[in-house]
């Protein structure tokens, strides 16, 4: 898993306070595949609009929103899927905020963008080593956008809201919003070697923020999110070989519940702020904000890029004996444990004041009950 997309969305439909389990009768079986277990639960404290990445196996989970305390956070944790346990690394050395990036690349963790008390956007980005003490270390690099040898695109591009993804070995970051209100399709990549950003074919499709990314294989697919106050319904396929010519990105089938010739196909509502993560060959998407009369989702959906078609699967909001609750902001990643590769979600919240701090676990092969 090399990607991270987890935001809290301050637009509308991101603050809904109903809550839907979303589980359409899209099956060809009675019984959804897949099983849910509820790990240990994050230790910080709980939030809404995380952000994270993966090294070494490791997930890294940290920055976020707590309303009740009406805090912006930057304490990061480490997660350690064998064992079942967090440990707090070395605190993010900007300031706390909500609606950030994550990726990695080489071994090193970036965060960045996002927003803090104002909403007004933030460009900074800081490198983590893990390698670096026990607690690893931050150092700041280049603001997003900035490349000093383009004098058309030098300068800040604070936003939030935005997305990001590692794909074969290359690290990029796009979309998002700013205090305008409107959102961007732009999409830059991160020369690590140089501390520069260079600007990339723009995302296909729709502008957008609060947007779902999985990366499959040497594929990106981009979907949902929020545009001109809607939800965008169209799903990019990004090709990284495509970027020198001008050519990267292909649309895909829209999550509009219909084929390109308009027949009815089992897919997922499209959605914002929603959770994503990548296990074998496929993707999974679940939770987020669904249109402002749906409210907020718990269902889990897995992504077949070889055929472009969509499966449901078991939602964690129907779980026994231990029962998740849908909601929207949360982070999600995939990691390798000696008895297989998992899905896992945490935090997120449901409503302007609700956050959580539970830690759930996914086996796409596993048929419920054999939860616990």
């Amino acid at each position: 898993m090399k990607h991270f997309f987890f935001v809290f969305s301050i637009v509308a439909v991101g603050l809904l306070t109903t809550v839907t389990s979303c589980n359409n009768n899209s099956s060809t079986s009675s019984t959804l595949l897949g099983a849910w277990d509820k790990m240990g639960d994050f230790e910080g404290i709980p939030r809404s609009g995380a952000v994270g990445f993966v090294i070494n196996g490791y997930a890294y989970v940290g920055c976020g929103y707590n309303a009740l305390s009406n805090t912006w956070l930057k304490d990061v944790w480490r997660y350690d899927a064998a064992a079942d346990t967090w440990f707090r690394v070395t605190d993010f050395p900007g300031a706390g905020r909500v609606n950030a990036v994550g990726f990695s690349i080489n071994g090193k963790g970036y965060i960045g963008t996002g927003t803090g008390d104002g909403f007004t956007g933030m460009a900074d980005f800081y490198e983590f080593d893990p390698s670096s003490g026990p607690k690893g270390s931050w150092r700041r690099v280049a603001d997003f956008g900035f490349n000093p040898t383009d004098p058309i695109d030098a300068g800040s591009n604070s936003r939030y809201g935005a997305l990001a993804f590692t794909v074969k070995n290359r690290a990029f970051v796009g979309s998002g919003t700013d205090i305008t209100g409107g959102s961007y399709k732009d999409l830059w990549e991160y020369d690590q070697t140089n501390n520069v950003w260079i600007r990339r074919p723009s995302i296909g499709g729709s502008k957008r923020s609060y947007a779902f990314t999985m990366v499959i294989g040497d594929y990106v697919y981009v979907g949902g999110g929020i545009d001109n106050g809607q939800v965008a319904t169209d799903l990019q396929r990004f090709d990284v070989t495509g970027v020198d010519n001008g050519i990267a990105w292909t649309p895909m089938n829209g999550l509009t519940g219909k084929d390109i010739n308009g027949n009815i196909i089992a897919q997922p509502k499209s959605r914002s702020v929603s959770t994503t993560f990548t296990v074998g060959n496929f993707g999974y998407l679940t939770c987020g904000s669904l249109a402002s009369t749906l409210g907020v989702s718990s269902d889990m959906w897995q992504y077949d890029p070889s055929k472009d078609l969509w499966t449901q699967y078991y939602s964690f909001a129907t779980n026994t004996p231990v029962i998740g609750s849908a909601r929207n902001s949360a982070v999600g990643f995939a990691l390798t444990t000696p008895t297989g590769t998992y899905g896992y979600i945490t935090t997120g919240g449901t409503s302007s004041t609700l956050r959580y701090d539970d830690c759930w676990r996914f086996d796409p092969s596993g048929i419920e009950p054999d939860n616990k």
